[in-house]
Protein backbone atom coordinates (compact mmCIF):
# COMPACT_ATOMS: atom_id res chain seq x y z
CA UNK A 1 0.00 0.00 0.00
CA UNK A 2 1.41 3.16 -0.89
CA UNK A 3 2.42 5.52 2.05
CA UNK A 4 1.97 9.28 2.70
CA UNK A 5 2.94 11.76 5.07
CA UNK A 6 1.26 14.14 7.56
CA UNK A 7 0.04 17.46 5.98
CA UNK A 8 1.04 19.34 8.67
CA UNK A 9 5.08 17.65 7.75
CA UNK A 10 4.57 18.92 4.04
CA UNK A 11 3.92 22.68 5.18
CA UNK A 12 6.52 22.53 7.67
CA UNK A 13 8.79 21.65 4.66
CA UNK A 14 7.40 23.90 2.57
CA UNK A 15 7.41 26.56 5.06
CA UNK A 16 11.10 26.31 6.22
CA UNK A 17 12.41 26.34 2.60
CA UNK A 18 10.20 29.52 2.02
CA UNK A 19 11.80 31.13 5.41
CA UNK A 20 14.80 30.15 4.71
CA UNK A 21 15.45 29.87 0.64
CA UNK A 22 19.14 29.49 0.63
CA UNK A 23 18.60 26.19 2.90
CA UNK A 24 16.06 24.84 -0.34
CA UNK A 25 17.68 22.10 -2.70
CA UNK A 26 20.02 22.84 -4.76
CA UNK A 27 21.51 24.45 -1.65
CA UNK A 28 20.82 21.33 0.61
CA UNK A 29 20.51 17.29 -1.01
CA UNK A 30 17.26 16.69 -1.20
CA UNK A 31 17.29 13.48 1.13
CA UNK A 32 18.25 16.06 3.88
CA UNK A 33 14.67 16.71 4.07
CA UNK A 34 13.23 13.15 5.33
CA UNK A 35 10.25 11.74 5.81
CA UNK A 36 10.15 7.70 4.74
CA UNK A 37 12.64 5.92 6.97
CA UNK A 38 15.40 3.74 5.10
CA UNK A 39 16.21 0.39 5.80
CA UNK A 40 18.58 1.23 8.86
CA UNK A 41 15.49 2.89 10.52
CA UNK A 42 13.33 0.93 12.94
CA UNK A 43 10.40 -0.25 11.51
CA UNK A 44 8.95 1.20 15.03
CA UNK A 45 10.10 4.63 14.14
CA UNK A 46 7.67 7.82 13.15
CA UNK A 47 9.73 7.37 9.46
CA UNK A 48 7.54 4.51 8.92
CA UNK A 49 4.38 3.99 7.94
CA UNK A 50 1.87 3.10 10.42
CA UNK A 51 -1.97 2.76 11.14
CA UNK A 52 -3.95 4.50 12.69
CA UNK A 53 -7.65 3.57 14.06
CA UNK A 54 -9.75 6.85 13.22
CA UNK A 55 -7.54 8.32 11.24
CA UNK A 56 -5.90 6.72 8.27
CA UNK A 57 -3.28 3.55 7.11
CA UNK A 58 0.16 4.05 5.94
CA UNK A 59 1.10 7.44 7.16
CA UNK A 60 4.43 8.66 7.92
CA UNK A 61 4.53 11.06 10.85
CA UNK A 62 7.98 12.40 11.38
CA UNK A 63 9.90 14.69 8.98
CA UNK A 64 13.68 15.55 9.13
CA UNK A 65 15.25 18.79 7.94
CA UNK A 66 18.60 20.17 7.32
CA UNK A 67 20.68 22.79 10.59
CA UNK A 68 22.27 24.77 8.16
CA UNK A 69 22.68 28.12 9.99
CA UNK A 70 25.53 29.22 7.50
CA UNK A 71 21.82 29.06 4.71
CA UNK A 72 19.53 30.71 7.49
CA UNK A 73 18.10 27.17 8.65
CA UNK A 74 18.99 26.67 12.59
CA UNK A 75 16.93 24.01 13.32
CA UNK A 76 17.29 24.18 16.95
CA UNK A 77 15.75 27.21 16.59
CA UNK A 78 12.76 26.13 14.73
CA UNK A 79 12.27 23.43 16.78
CA UNK A 80 12.61 26.06 19.82
CA UNK A 81 10.01 28.07 18.28
CA UNK A 82 7.16 25.28 17.59
CA UNK A 83 8.40 24.18 21.49
CA UNK A 84 7.43 27.14 22.58
CA UNK A 85 4.11 27.53 20.75
CA UNK A 86 2.99 24.23 22.47
CA UNK A 87 1.44 23.53 19.12
CA UNK A 88 -1.27 20.88 19.61
CA UNK A 89 0.30 18.67 16.62
CA UNK A 90 3.31 17.86 18.02
CA UNK A 91 4.88 14.66 19.67
CA UNK A 92 8.38 15.23 19.99
CA UNK A 93 11.39 17.65 18.66
CA UNK A 94 15.12 16.38 18.36
CA UNK A 95 18.52 18.84 17.63
CA UNK A 96 21.46 19.36 19.28
CA UNK A 97 21.86 16.77 21.36
CA UNK A 98 18.75 17.48 22.97
CA UNK A 99 15.14 16.36 22.82
CA UNK A 100 11.60 17.52 23.80
CA UNK A 101 7.92 15.93 23.96
CA UNK A 102 4.33 17.55 24.52
CA UNK A 103 4.30 15.14 27.16
CA UNK A 104 5.95 14.60 30.43
CA UNK A 105 8.81 11.75 30.85
CA UNK A 106 10.69 10.44 33.57
CA UNK A 107 11.97 13.87 35.37
CA UNK A 108 11.61 15.89 32.60
CA UNK A 109 8.11 18.11 32.09
CA UNK A 110 6.02 18.35 28.83
CA UNK A 111 7.85 21.15 26.06
CA UNK A 112 11.31 20.63 28.17
CA UNK A 113 13.98 20.31 26.77
CA UNK A 114 16.50 17.14 27.92
CA UNK A 115 19.54 15.12 26.96
CA UNK A 116 19.29 12.88 23.93
CA UNK A 117 21.55 10.02 23.44
CA UNK A 118 20.73 7.16 21.43
CA UNK A 119 21.92 3.95 21.14
CA UNK A 120 23.07 4.63 17.07
CA UNK A 121 25.12 7.83 18.53
CA UNK A 122 23.05 9.62 16.16
CA UNK A 123 22.43 13.07 18.04
CA UNK A 124 21.01 15.10 15.23
CA UNK A 125 23.96 17.74 15.08
CA UNK A 126 22.99 18.12 11.44
CA UNK A 127 19.65 18.09 10.90
CA UNK A 128 16.23 18.39 13.03
CA UNK A 129 13.78 15.70 13.35
CA UNK A 130 9.79 16.70 14.18
CA UNK A 131 7.27 13.93 15.13
CA UNK A 132 3.90 14.52 15.08
CA UNK A 133 1.08 13.07 16.95
CA UNK A 134 -0.97 9.77 15.47
CA UNK A 135 -4.36 11.26 14.62
CA UNK A 136 -6.22 13.76 12.56
CA UNK A 137 -4.50 16.76 14.42
CA UNK A 138 -1.97 15.84 12.73
CA UNK A 139 -3.36 16.51 9.01
CA UNK A 140 -3.61 20.27 9.92
CA UNK A 141 -2.04 22.66 7.88
CA UNK A 142 -2.21 26.16 9.28
CA UNK A 143 1.24 27.57 9.59
CA UNK A 144 3.72 26.25 12.25
CA UNK A 145 4.93 29.24 14.56
CA UNK A 146 8.39 29.58 13.60
CA UNK A 147 10.43 31.05 10.30
CA UNK A 148 8.26 31.16 6.77
CA UNK A 149 5.04 31.57 8.94
CA UNK A 150 4.09 34.94 7.55
CA UNK A 151 5.49 34.26 3.87
CA UNK A 152 2.93 34.37 1.17
CA UNK A 153 0.12 36.01 1.49
CA UNK A 154 -1.11 39.96 3.10
CA UNK A 155 -1.03 39.66 6.88
CA UNK A 156 -4.85 41.17 6.74
CA UNK A 157 -6.10 39.00 4.63
CA UNK A 158 -7.92 35.18 5.16
CA UNK A 159 -5.73 32.37 6.12
CA UNK A 160 -6.70 30.27 2.97
CA UNK A 161 -5.12 27.01 4.84
CA UNK A 162 -8.60 25.89 5.34
CA UNK A 163 -8.66 21.70 5.89
CA UNK A 164 -10.36 18.64 6.15
CA UNK A 165 -9.66 15.85 7.88
CA UNK A 166 -10.84 12.47 7.24
CA UNK A 167 -12.37 10.24 6.16
CA UNK A 168 -12.30 9.58 9.94
CA UNK A 169 -13.91 6.23 10.93
CA UNK A 170 -16.84 4.84 13.12
CA UNK A 171 -16.60 2.33 15.29
CA UNK A 172 -18.96 -0.58 14.46
CA UNK A 173 -18.93 -1.19 18.61
CA UNK A 174 -18.64 1.48 21.45
CA UNK A 175 -18.01 4.87 20.90
CA UNK A 176 -15.61 6.65 18.33
CA UNK A 177 -14.19 9.48 20.60
CA UNK A 178 -12.25 12.25 18.56
CA UNK A 179 -10.43 14.57 20.45
CA UNK A 180 -9.66 17.64 18.89
CA UNK A 181 -7.87 21.01 18.94
CA UNK A 182 -10.61 23.43 21.06
CA UNK A 183 -12.69 24.84 18.24
CA UNK A 184 -12.01 28.51 18.08
CA UNK A 185 -9.64 28.36 21.19
CA UNK A 186 -6.76 26.02 20.29
CA UNK A 187 -3.98 28.44 20.63
CA UNK A 188 -2.14 27.42 17.96
CA UNK A 189 -5.37 26.82 15.79
CA UNK A 190 -7.86 29.11 16.87
CA UNK A 191 -10.47 28.59 13.15
CA UNK A 192 -14.08 27.90 13.36
CA UNK A 193 -14.72 23.79 12.58
CA UNK A 194 -17.62 21.65 10.95
CA UNK A 195 -18.60 18.04 11.86
CA UNK A 196 -19.45 15.84 8.20
CA UNK A 197 -21.42 13.04 7.49
CA UNK A 198 -22.64 11.98 4.15
CA UNK A 199 -24.36 8.45 3.56
CA UNK A 200 -23.47 6.16 0.70
CA UNK A 201 -24.95 2.99 2.24
CA UNK A 202 -28.17 3.04 -0.13
CA UNK A 203 -29.99 3.00 3.56
CA UNK A 204 -31.21 5.01 6.30
CA UNK A 205 -28.51 5.03 9.20
CA UNK A 206 -28.49 6.60 12.49
CA UNK A 207 -26.18 7.95 15.24
CA UNK A 208 -25.95 9.38 18.36
CA UNK A 209 -23.71 12.95 18.05
CA UNK A 210 -22.22 14.32 21.57
CA UNK A 211 -19.67 17.57 22.58
CA UNK A 212 -17.64 18.50 25.36
CA UNK A 213 -15.64 21.23 26.17
CA UNK A 214 -13.78 19.90 28.91
CA UNK A 215 -16.14 20.94 31.63
CA UNK A 216 -17.14 17.55 32.84
CA UNK A 217 -20.35 16.85 30.71
CA UNK A 218 -21.22 16.14 27.12
CA UNK A 219 -24.00 17.91 25.21
CA UNK A 220 -26.29 16.90 22.46
CA UNK A 221 -24.85 18.33 18.64
CA UNK A 222 -26.61 21.59 17.74
CA UNK A 223 -28.72 20.61 15.12
CA UNK A 224 -29.38 17.04 15.51
CA UNK A 225 -32.50 15.99 17.78
CA UNK A 226 -31.41 15.48 21.26
CA UNK A 227 -28.28 14.04 19.92
CA UNK A 228 -29.59 11.58 17.18
CA UNK A 229 -29.51 12.01 14.08
CA UNK A 230 -31.37 10.10 10.60
CA UNK A 231 -29.41 10.05 7.37
CA UNK A 232 -30.64 8.86 4.35
CA UNK A 233 -28.94 7.10 1.22
CA UNK A 234 -27.00 9.84 -0.75
CA UNK A 235 -27.79 12.55 1.83
CA UNK A 236 -25.07 15.11 3.50
CA UNK A 237 -24.97 16.95 6.69
CA UNK A 238 -23.02 19.73 8.03
CA UNK A 239 -22.79 21.42 11.53
CA UNK A 240 -21.46 23.78 13.29
CA UNK A 241 -18.75 22.27 15.73
CA UNK A 242 -19.58 24.49 19.12
CA UNK A 243 -16.93 26.76 20.16
CA UNK A 244 -14.52 25.15 23.16
CA UNK A 245 -15.20 21.88 21.78
CA UNK A 246 -12.47 19.15 22.51
CA UNK A 247 -14.17 16.27 22.17
CA UNK A 248 -16.90 14.31 19.78
CA UNK A 249 -18.91 11.30 20.97
CA UNK A 250 -20.22 9.68 17.84
CA UNK A 251 -22.16 5.95 18.97
CA UNK A 252 -24.35 3.95 15.85
CA UNK A 253 -27.81 3.60 16.59
CA UNK A 254 -30.31 1.68 14.57
CA UNK A 255 -33.46 3.07 12.89
CA UNK A 256 -36.96 1.62 14.00
CA UNK A 257 -39.76 0.30 11.23
CA UNK A 258 -41.01 4.16 11.89
CA UNK A 259 -37.80 5.65 10.94
CA UNK A 260 -37.18 6.92 14.27
CA UNK A 261 -33.43 6.46 15.94
CA UNK A 262 -33.39 4.09 18.58
CA UNK A 263 -30.60 2.26 20.17
CA UNK A 264 -29.62 -0.97 18.65
CA UNK A 265 -31.98 -4.37 19.95
CA UNK A 266 -32.46 -8.02 18.23
CA UNK A 267 -35.22 -6.42 16.22
CA UNK A 268 -33.43 -2.52 15.27
CA UNK A 269 -29.70 -3.11 14.38
CA UNK A 270 -26.77 -0.89 13.73
CA UNK A 271 -25.37 -0.54 10.03
CA UNK A 272 -22.98 -2.71 10.02
CA UNK A 273 -21.02 -1.62 7.27
CA UNK A 274 -18.39 1.19 6.42
CA UNK A 275 -19.40 4.57 8.36
CA UNK A 276 -17.09 7.35 8.37
CA UNK A 277 -17.40 11.06 9.28
CA UNK A 278 -15.09 14.06 8.66
CA UNK A 279 -13.68 17.80 10.39
CA UNK A 280 -13.46 20.60 8.39
CA UNK A 281 -11.48 23.85 9.40
CA UNK A 282 -12.45 27.79 8.06
CA UNK A 283 -9.82 30.10 7.78
CA UNK A 284 -7.98 32.01 10.74
CA UNK A 285 -8.86 35.86 10.64
CA UNK A 286 -5.43 37.35 11.38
Amino acid sequence: MAWRAARSLLVLHQQLQAGAPRARPPGTGADEWGLIGDAAHDPTSDHSPHNFPGWGNQIVTAADFPNRPDLGLDAHRVLDDIRRSHDGRVKYGISNGQMFSSYAVSGYGAWTWRPYNPKNGDRHFTHGHLSVVGDARADGTQPWQTIGAGLGGDEEDDDDMGASFGPISIEREGVTSLTIPPVQAGLADPRPAWLNFCNDTGQVYGLRVWYTTGNETFSPFPGTSNGQLALRSGQRWSGDIPAGTSCLSILRQAIDADGNVVAPTAEYRAYAGHLTCAIERGAVKR
